[in-house]
């Protein structure tokens, strides 16, 4: 806005109405550049990896849609319960995941996707298929590393697929511990992951 649209006023309104609209207008504007500097995400909002490392996004309560990671050390936590990721991730550079639900509304095929390059590490996290959907909830692709760590698996149609897949590669580049498998399909495949305390 500029300085001469904010100088005017509407005829119609009393010069206090114009003042306290002003006012209203830049109490907005303060609190937006706030929730910005501490890289809070609303739902509908994206989130862009404007760094070339060490991007962080604390996702607000409410509906987001996926992403691509492409930057190394990119940090998505959810501070608050209710954050929930609706589209599919694909992870290609080191990352770490916290506390937040990927569950689409209708079937995407596989939720996290973790690419060759990528480590990647999985706090507490809820992942929930749709009913009818038979992919696994995590693909990680050879070469690619993932831990997860205290998360819940749900949803999904009875499938030969494992819930977090990892066709190849060593066991020890997949660690799954002390994770809750609710989907009745088997949680890995030993000779491809390691799994420790899971229930």
């Amino acid at each position: 806005m500029r300085f001469d649209e904010i100088r005017s006023t509407n005829p119609a309104e009393s010069p206090q109405e114009g003042r306290l609209g002003l006012f209203n207008m830049l109490v907005r504007r303060r609190i937006s550049q706030t929730v910005e500097s501490l890289g809070v995400v609303l739902p509908g909002s994206s989130m862009t990896e404007w760094m070339e490392r060490g991007n962080l996004f604390a996702l607000s309560p409410g509906e987001h849609g996926g992403k691509v990671l492409t930057k190394a050390d990119t940090e998505i936590h959810a501070p608050a319960p209710g954050a929930v990721i609706t589209r599919p991730i694909d992870i290609t550079a080191d990352a770490v995941i916290d506390g937040v639900m990927i569950a689409p509304s209708s079937s995407e095929g596989v939720l996290v996707t973790v690419r060759a390059a990528a480590k990647v590490v999985f706090r507490g996290c809820t992942f929930e298929q749709p009913g009818a959907e038979v992919s696994s909830h995590i693909t990680v692709e050879g070469g690619g590393r993932a831990v997860l760590i205290g998360c819940v698996f749900r949803g999904s149609a009875t499938s030969a697929a494992p819930v977090v897949a990892h066709p190849a590669g060593a066991a020890t580049d997949v660690q799954i511990a002390f994770c809750y498998n609710k989907t009745g399909n088997t949680l890995g495949v030993g000779a491809n992951v390691t799994m420790t305390g899971n229930i």
